[in-house]
């Protein structure tokens, strides 16, 4: 399958009033699938809608999307893709979402009410035969990796949030980090050709 990253992840700040993280939304295909690797959050939807557009992607086609965790600026867009079956891991159904907060947590009800299709991941799956899921669970308990192995790019790893940005990898790479989340990101680099962040540009390693 190609993949292609439609828009590079990122954060908009004006403090104190407005935090805006939007994740980065992949897509991957072949000739029976549209997969949406984090269908990403409130603030990217026009550039989702621009890039689907220019690609000739309707909302109904897209046949999947893969979530690393439900946060809402990696799930937010799935409301638009109700046809497609949804990749989570299992714990996400364990999570109290009222908690988040009384406005937070009506926007969490309508994005999991929208899912049709869900299927419940647990980690060591192979999904399409290319893209491998690793149970990471140090960003939230749900929290899932990715390895994906492309036609076009060669290996990609996504790590989600447990390694969303360069400044994150270099000091991850360089030692100045030294959790399970490190360790986990350093070895599994060393065999991959690029890197997705999540809230920043693609890299080739």
């Amino acid at each position: 399958m190609k993949l292609e990253v439609l828009v590079p992840g990122g954060t908009f700040r004006s403090p104190p009033y407005v935090m805006a993280p939007y994740a980065s939304i992949c897509v991957l295909r072949n000739s029976e699938h549209i997969v949406l690797i984090e269908p990403g959050g409130l603030p990217s939807w026009e550039a989702l809608e621009r890039a689907l557009d220019e690609r000739k992607i309707h909302p109904a086609d897209i046949t999947d999307i893969i979530l690393s965790h439900v946060h809402m600026d990696h799930v937010f867009c799935s409301i638009f893709f109700d046809r497609a079956t949804v990749y989570v891991h299992e714990r996400y159904a364990e999570k109290n979402y009222s908690s988040f907060g009384s406005i937070a947590g009506k926007f969490y009800e309508m994005v999991l009410s929208s899912w049709k299709r869900i299927c419940a991941l647990k980690g060591g799956e192979l999904l399409f035969n290319c893209v491998k899921v690793i149970y990471t669970p140090w960003h939230s308990s749900e929290h899932l990796s990715f390895v994906v192995d492309t036609e076009n790019m060669g290996k990609v790893f996504m790590p989600g949030d447990i390694c969303l940005s360069k400044i994150h990898f270099f000091e991850m790479i360089k030692g100045y980090r030294n959790d399970e989340a490190s360790q986990f990101v350093r070895t599994t680099a060393k065999a991959c050709d690029y890197i997705v962040f999540s809230h920043d540009d693609v890299m080739k390693l």
